[in-house]
């Protein structure tokens, strides 16, 4: 039986590695494949499926553990602080934090962290708009030729600035949502690993399961 190509080369000046890796691409990415019965464009299109599949689990644990290990950090930090209240809430160089360029993103823009975390200034904005939004519509109950509502500008977080804490409420939820044990680098390195070696080993099975599906729809036809 003929060796593979890169077998033969291990004495080249390309790396085997690198010349693995080549092989590996030609044969089970860029390889084409065309099947009788199923018309689905070759293989290509299972392939970008399953190669979008690994990419994603590998993104999202990566992203698991960033965001548990920072902003975890920074939860932990404002339930050490105690800052349960509006009147015990701190800014971000108060506690610290202003280093932390994720969590300054998630308290400005982000959803996540923001389930949590109250702002002490966006709540009193919050009042404040509703004040004026229930005398406007009393005006609006003597000058019906003004527009139908009040909308006031968005709110804009100041991480510097304002203050920021958990309620009572939520500590549970903040401990439980952002609990970093479990979730540290080795672990995602392990799990990437983990990840990556099944996305070889589909890759390498997938030509054979597709033509066993392709003579199976052959069969049936």
């Amino acid at each position: 039986m003929a060796l593979p190509a890169f077998l033969l080369k291990v004495g080249a000046e390309q790396p085997l590695i690198e010349e693995l890796w080549e092989y590996f691409v030609d044969t089970y990415v860029n390889g084409e494949a065309v099947y009788e019965n199923l018309d689905m464009g070759g293989l290509f299109s299972v392939q970008t499926l399953v190669i979008g599949v690994f990419l994603g689990l590998a993104i999202a644990a990566i992203a698991s553990v960033v965001n548990k290990q920072i902003n975890g950090a920074f939860v932990t930090t404002l339930l050490e602080s105690k800052c349960h209240s509006p009147e015990s809430a701190k800014t971000l160089p108060e506690l610290d934090s202003a280093h932390l360029l994720l969590v300054r993103w998630g308290l400005c823009r982000g959803v996540n962290l923001r389930r949590v975390v109250r702002c002490r200034e966006e709540e009193e904005y919050i009042a404040e708009c509703r004040k004026k939004e229930e005398e406007y519509a009393k005006m609006r109950e003597t000058n019906p030729k003004l527009p139908k509502s009040f909308t006031p500008p968005a709110f804009r977080v100041l991480p510097d600035a304002h203050h920021f804490y958990i309620p009572d409420d939520l500590k549970f939820t903040a401990e439980t949502k952002f609990d970093r044990r479990g979730n540290s680098i080795i672990g995602v390195v392990v799990f990437s690993v983990i990840i990556f070696i099944a996305f070889i080993a589909v890759m390498v099975f997938l030509p054979q399961l597709m033509s066993l599906v392709d003579q199976l729809v052959g069969m049936l036809k």
